[in-house]
């Protein structure tokens, strides 16, 4: 649905009321797709950048 009427402050207030249950969901979601659908390059990319991110 596209609601280019409303303001910035509505639009947050809108994504506010979503349950965090959900939104979770979503992302894990996401996720799972960028995984599934990644090329071997970007996934070997990710990992390093994880293993730097973890060693801090």
């Amino acid at each position: 649905m596209i609601f280019k009427w409303e303001t910035e402050e509505e639009r947050l207030l809108r994504f506010m009321k979503i349950p965090p249950k959900k939104k979770l969901e979503w992302l894990r979601q996401m996720n799972e797709f960028i995984v599934r659908c990644s090329s071997k390059r970007s996934k070997l990319i990710r990992r390093k950048l994880r293993e730097i991110h973890s060693s801090k």
